[in-house]
C-alpha cells in the first residue's frame, strides 16, 4: 500500500506580502506621529520649507492647508496650530500690525512681497519695465482701493465718472475674478506679486509698482500651544528665518533621530563687489556715463519703446487712445 507523501500547503506569506505588511506598519506608525497642522493664504508657495521641515522632523508629519486670505483668525488654535499670513500693505496700529499681532499670539516676520499692477498683454504700460503709482491715475482699478491710499485717480481717466468721482469697486468673490475683469480688459489690478504668479494667465502680465510700500508676511500661531507642538513650531520658524539644521533655536530636530548633529564647515565670506545702480550700465576704459532711458520721464520711455518696435495697443485708433484695459480718457 503506497504511503501519501503529500504535503499541506502551509500559509507562510511571500516576499510581497511581508513588503505590504511592513509598509503598512511604516505607515500606521507615521499616522501615529506628531503633527503640525500649517495653514497658508492663496498664492504662497511654502513646499520648499515644508520638505526641508519634513526632512529635520522624520518621526513628524506636516498637515498643510491654503487658505483664503482674511480667513486665518478663524482657524488658528482650533483646526490649525499656524499660519503664514500677509498684513495689510497699511495695517492700522495696534490691531494689525506686527505689535498688535503680538498683543494675542506669537508672531515673527518671514519676508515681504512687492505689490504689482496686473495688466491685459496687449496694454500699453506693458512697454515700460516697472511702474510708478501715478502711471495708474488714468485706469480704472476695479478691486476695492481701501488699502492703496497712495492711488489718486485722474478726474479725466477711465477711474472715474463723469463728475470726476472715484469708480466703485466691482463685485468680485476673490483674486481670480479680479483676474477676470482684467482680462476683459474692464481695468487694472495691484495685487501681491505672489497671487499674479498663482492667477497667472496666458492673456495678463504685471508690472512691479516700485513706490508702493511691501507687503509683510508673518508666520502666527497661538500662545498656548502643547509643548511639543510649541517645539515643531520654532523648527519651522527656523526653517523659515534659515537658521542651520544643527542651531540651538531649533527645539524638535532631533525628534524621530538619535543621531548627534555633523558638524558644519565654516564657509569664508567671500568679498562683494559694488553693485551698479539701476538704469547704469558697466562702462567701459576711456567710457563716460550716460543717461539711460531710466532716467527719463514716463512719456519718454514709452515713446522710445514705440520706435524700438514696442507694440501699440490692439483697437487703437491714431490720434486718439483706446479705451481696453480702462487705459483711455473721458472727452471732457
Amino acid at each position: 500500500m503506497d504511503q501519501d507523501t503529500s504535503v499541506e500547503p502551509t500559509d507562510t506569506p511571500d516576499a510581497e506580502q511581508v513588503g505590504s505588511v511592513e509598509a503598512d506598519q511604516a505607515a500606521e506608525l507615521t499616522e501615529t506621529g506628531p503633527t503640525l497642522r500649517v495653514a497658508y493664504e492663496t498664492g504662497m508657495m511654502p513646499a520648499k520649507w515644508f520638505d526641508r521641515w519634513r526632512d529635520r522632523l522624520p518621526g513628524a508629519r506636516l498637515q498643510d492647508t491654503q487658505v483664503e486670505s482674511g480667513t486665518w483668525s478663524q482657524m488658528l488654535g482650533q483646526a490649525q496650530d499656524v499660519a503664514l499670513i500677509r498684513l495689510p500693505a497699511h495695517p492700522k496700529p495696534g490691531s494689525q500690525d506686527l505689535e498688535g499681532l503680538r498683543g494675542h499670539h506669537r508672531a515673527v516676520p518671514a519676508y515681504q512681497e512687492l505689490q504689482v499692477a496686473v495688466l491685459p498683454i496687449d496694454h500699453e504700460l506693458t512697454l515700460l519695465d516697472d511702474l510708478s503709482i501715478t502711471d495708474l491715475a488714468d485706469e480704472r482699478l476695479v478691486h476695492d482701493l481701501t488699502d492703496l491710499p497712495e492711488h489718486r485717480p485722474s478726474p479725466t481717466g477711465a477711474g472715474t465718472d463723469d463728475d470726476g468721482a472715484p469708480l466703485p469697486p466691482l463685485e468680485a468673490r476673490g483674486p481670480e475674478d479680479v483676474m477676470e475683469y482684467v482680462a476683459a480688459g474692464i481695468g487694472l489690478a495691484v495685487v501681491p506679486m505672489s497671487i499674479a504668479r498663482f492667477f497667472h494667465r496666458k492673456d495678463l502680465t504685471y508690472r512691479v509698482v516700485e513706490d508702493l510700500p511691501g507687503i509683510d508676511v508673518v508666520v502666527v500661531w497661538p500662545q498656548d500651544l502643547e509643548e511639543e507642538t510649541e517645539a515643531m513650531v520654532q523648527d519651522l520658524v527656523g526653517v523659515v528665518r534659515g537658521r542651520k539644521k544643527d542651531s540651538s533655536r531649533g527645539q524638535a530636530t532631533q525628534l524621530g533621530t538619535d543621531t548627534d548633529p555633523q558638524p558644519t564647515r565654516q564657509k569664508t565670506a567671500k568679498p562683494k563687489r559694488a553693485k551698479a545702480k539701476a538704469g547704469t550700465t558697466k562702462l567701459k576704459p576711456g567710457e563716460t556715463a550716460s543717461r539711460t532711458a531710466k532716467g527719463t520721464s514716463r512719456g519718454d520711455q514709452l515713446k522710445g519703446k514705440r520706435l524700438a518696435g514696442g507694440k501699440a495697443r490692439r483697437g487703437a485708433k491714431p490720434g486718439r487712445p483706446s479705451t481696453r484695459g480702462g487705459g483711455g480718457r473721458k472727452g471732457r
